[in-house]
């Protein structure tokens, strides 16, 4: 995960696949795969905390990136039915059942 600052916010990059934008002080919303997630976030110390948002589903994410430490954290507040892989949960149309894609 790479976080990139931009006017306002940053952008949070999870490899080549997926970027988020991230607000600060305020809610950014993006659609990276598809269905919309807002997110906002802040630097505590040298750790960058975000909370992501997917809009349709009752899914959140927090983001904590130690720079320190070199780690990288997503905690769901409940781990989705069908797995706690966040491009699942961004990708549209919604894909509830993975094994028959």
């Amino acid at each position: 995960m790479i976080v990139a600052p931009i006017d306002g916010g940053w952008l949070v990059r999870f490899g080549s696949l997926l970027v988020i934008e991230v607000g600060h002080g305020d809610w950014w919303e993006s659609s990276p795969l598809g269905r919309p997630v807002v997110a906002a976030g802040a630097w505590q110390g040298s750790t960058f905390v975000a909370n992501l948002y997917v809009i349709t589903a009752p899914h959140r994410v927090r983001l904590i990136l130690g720079t320190g430490t070199r780690t990288a954290t997503a905690t769901w507040s409940t781990v989705p039915l069908t797995g706690p892989g966040l491009e699942l949960h961004l990708r549209s149309p919604l894909m509830t059942r993975p094994d028959v894609a």
